[in-house]
């Protein structure tokens, strides 16, 4: 079994616009202009031109423009053989505040399920909180399942759309569960948490439940008073002593897996209530941490761990569709180089080196970046994003003159040093600061839009 310990030891004559789908006649033509040009050059005693107007780039090598928004799934096919053998997709973002991200996000999630057999949905979000919401995703209004779910910068109508699609699979042959694996309890749906951890405890030890319901009605309590004063008790001494509460209820639950796994009727409820308890004491101890490197490795460390766990464990035969930011995602964080004006300011290992560690090469992750347009941040404010340098990830895709670029590395036959995707350079974190970086080393593929605009809110009511 896997344990803990490893993770936390280890370091119109026009082409169609973004949200038109490519027709297939549009395709062909394109391609025969392609053609015709590569010959016309090769007349000439010209370097042939690929499908991407560039000498550099031969068509077939890894770049697939891209529908952003569309029912059939025939520009996605290449995905079949790019993803054979990897169990985890991730999805990052480089803002949460992009419409055109979670539209194609949304398809990509439909096309793994339906084509590529992905089960299980698991986003930056609460372990507990989304186990919830997935418990009655079968019933409830699909915006209900989204909240309880998901943190608020995915409350859009698009993600209601997804959702709707969760909730047509769960009376099928073929579900798509819900998951999430942040460490944080952001979200309405934790009031009855305290009695779904007393449950699980009451089962071989009814004094025990009992003082587990008050423990975490007391996490509760100090949670909902806010920023300041919630983080105040973290750093003190009774926080300390909470945390180290959580982690007897892990070690416990861990201690009788066997007879509670013999006893219980929701056979997942045990591995959220282990990392429910693990998830606690991980946010109480970031919390309290001295510096922003350890507050920042100490979130993504638990985050890393509940994927992992909750992926051997809980959904073991599953593949998975993970979903978050960038920068948990990507593989090798620390090797960025750090800003100051970017949390944490230094170089820092996020979720995805850990996960990568864990599962190697059954790991496939996506970046997705943007050269132009508007977002919105995370209190739902509109900002601009400025064209990007030429010489930028942004700038170098912006060349290719598509509005929706899906970028595959793995499969390029020149990855090598020559390859424009493993030299350094700038990405924007958030979409507007330029960090450097070697795209190969951080992603196994890019998503890029030529130009965005802000995430559509979810009416609140």
């Amino acid at each position: 079994m896997w344990k803990r310990t490893v993770v936390r030891d280890q370091r119109t004559g026009s082409r169609p616009g973004i949200g038109e789908p490519m027709s297939g006649s549009w395709r062909r033509a394109r391609l025969a202009a392609s053609c015709l040009a590569g010959i016309v050059g090769l007349m000439a005693g010209l370097p042939a031109l690929g499908v991407f107007g560039e000498a550099e780039v031969e068509p077939g090598k890894g770049e697939y423009p891209l529908a952003l928004d569309d029912e059939e799934f025939e520009d996605l096919r290449f995905l079949a053989t790019v993803l054979e053998g990897k169990r985890i997709v991730q999805l990052g973002e480089n803002t949460h505040g992009v419409h055109e991200y979670n539209v194609a996000k949304s398809r990509l999630v439909r096309y793994l399920h339906q084509e590529l057999g992905y089960s299980v949905l698991a986003f930056e979000s609460s372990v507990y909180q989304c186990y919830d919401a997935g418990l009655t995703a079968a019933t409830a209004e699909a915006a209900t399942t989204l909240r309880r779910c998901a943190f608020g910068v995915w409350h859009t109508p698009t993600l209601v759309d997804l959702f709707e699609y969760v909730k047509r699979t769960q009376d099928g042959p073929h579900p798509l569960r819900l998951a999430g694996f942040d460490v944080q309890p952001i979200g309405s749906n934790k009031a009855d948490r305290p009695q779904f951890l007393e449950r699980i405890v009451g089962q071989v030890d009814t004094d025990y439940a009992v003082e587990v319901g008050k423990l975490d009605t007391r996490f509760l309590e100090i949670y909902g008073q806010g920023g300041s004063q919630r983080r105040a008790f973290y750093r003190s001494a009774d926080g300390s002593e909470m945390a180290s509460a959580y982690e007897r209820l892990e070690r416990f639950l861990e201690e009788h897996r066997t007879t509670l796994e013999a006893v219980t009727e929701d056979p997942e409820a045990l591995g959220i209530g282990i990392r429910t308890a693990a998830s606690m004491a991980d946010y109480i101890r970031f919390h309290a941490a001295p510096s922003n490197l350890e507050y920042s490795e100490g979130r993504d460390r638990g985050m890393a761990e509940n994927l992992i766990r909750l992926l051997d464990e809980v959904y073991p035969d599953q593949k998975a569709i993970v979903w978050g930011h960038n920068f948990h995602l990507r593989h090798r964080n620390a090797e960025i180089v750090p800003r100051e004006d970017v949390f944490p300011g230094v170089a820092a290992r996020t979720m995805g080196t850990w996960v990568r560690e864990h599962y190697g090469e059954q790991v496939y992750t996506v970046g997705l970046y943007a050269y132009q347009g508007q977002a919105a941040d995370n209190r739902g404010r509109t900002f601009e994003i400025s064209p990007a340098a030429p010489e930028s990830l942004e700038g170098t895709l912006h060349a290719r003159s598509e509005p929706v670029l899906f970028v595959d590395f793995s499969s390029r036959a020149e990855r090598s040093d020559a390859a424009w995707f493993s030299r350094p350079m700038t990405a924007r974190f958030n979409a507007t600061v330029p960090q450097e970086l070697v795209p190969s080393d951080q992603y196994d593929g890019v998503l890029f839009f030529d130009r965005v605009t802000p995430r559509r809110p979810l009416d609140p009511h």
